[in-house]
C-alpha cells in the first residue's frame, strides 16, 4: 500500500517541478534532447511513403553555434553535392556547376512533409515562442502541452503544438498550422535509444493532413559532438566544399 499511495505522490513531485519552469525553459528542455548541443554533425535520411513507390534523399547535417547549418545532399546519385546553407533565418542552396547560391526560403518542400527547415534546423527554440497550454494524455504518457509561435516572419511554420513527457522532457507529438490555421502535418517522434549520454528520437513519422494516406519518415544517425570550420558557413565558399 505504501509504494502504492508513493506513485501518484511521486508523480505530482514530478508535475510541479516541471511546471515551476518558463515555457521558454520547457521548450530548451525538449530541445536539448533532440539536439546534443549547438555545435555537432549527423547523418539523415527521408523516406518518403507514396501508395505506388518510396523516394528517398539522404543528407550529412553540420550545425554550428545553434543558428548555422551546412546540409550536404549525399543521395541520390543526381542531387550529390548539392547544399544548402542555413545562418540565422536566412537559407540558400548551392548547386555544383553554378556561379553562386541561391536565395530559397525554410518553407519550401524538400521532399513529400519535409520543408527545407526541418532539415536545416533541429531545435525549436531559436525561431518560437512558447505557451504553456496545460497537460494532456497522448497514448500511454503524460504530456505537458505548448504552443509555439514564430518569433519572425521566417520562421517555418505560423503555430505549432508541440507535446512532451512530463518527466522526461522527451518529445511525443507535435502538430504544424498554416497561417490560415489549417492543420499542415502531424509529427511524432520515436525510435528512442541512447546517444551522447541522453535518450534521443531518432525517427520522426510526419503524416500529410492535406494529402492523406501520404507520409515522411526522418531517420538520424551517426549524431555526434564536431566542429565545422567557419569559413563553411559562408555563402561565398560553398564551391569550394567537396
Amino acid at each position: 500500500m505504501r509504494k502504492a499511495a508513493f506513485l501518484p505522490l511521486l508523480l505530482i513531485l514530478i508535475a510541479s517541478n516541471t511546471f515551476s519552469l518558463t515555457p521558454a525553459k520547457i521548450l530548451e528542455r525538449i530541445d536539448q534532447i533532440r539536439a546534443p548541443g549547438d555545435t555537432f554533425v549527423f547523418d539523415l535520411k527521408i523516406t518518403y511513403k507514396k501508395e505506388k513507390e518510396d523516394i528517398i534523399q539522404k543528407f550529412t547535417v553540420r550545425v554550428k553555434d545553434a543558428d548555422k547549418s551546412l546540409v550536404k545532399f549525399t543521395y541520390p546519385e543526381a542531387n550529390k553535392g548539392r547544399l544548402f546553407l542555413m545562418v540565422g533565418n536566412n537559407m540558400w542552396i548551392y548547386i555544383p556547376g553554378t556561379r553562386r547560391p541561391i536565395r530559397i526560403s525554410p518553407q519550401q518542400r524538400l521532399l513529400g512533409q519535409i520543408s527545407n527547415g526541418d532539415v536545416a534546423r533541429v531545435v525549436f527554440s531559436l525561431n518560437y515562442n512558447a505557451k504553456l497550454l496545460g497537460e494532456e494524455k497522448i497514448g500511454e504518457s503524460q504530456c505537458i502541452k505548448l504552443e509555439l509561435t514564430p518569433k519572425s516572419e521566417q520562421a517555418t511554420y505560423s503555430r505549432i503544438l508541440l507535446w512532451a513527457e512530463i518527466k522526461s522532457f522527451n518529445p511525443i507529438k507535435a502538430e504544424f498550422y498554416t497561417a490560415s490555421g489549417k492543420l499542415l502535418k502531424t509529427a511524432f517522434y520515436k525510435g528512442y535509444a541512447e546517444v551522447l549520454g541522453k535518450e534521443r528520437p531518432l525517427v520522426l513519422e510526419i503524416y500529410d493532413e492535406l494529402r492523406k494516406g501520404e507520409y515522411s519518415i526522418m531517420e538520424y544517425s551517426n549524431m555526434k559532438v564536431a566542429d565545422t570550420p567557419k569559413a563553411f558557413f559562408q555563402k561565398t565558399y560553398l564551391k569550394h566544399i567537396r
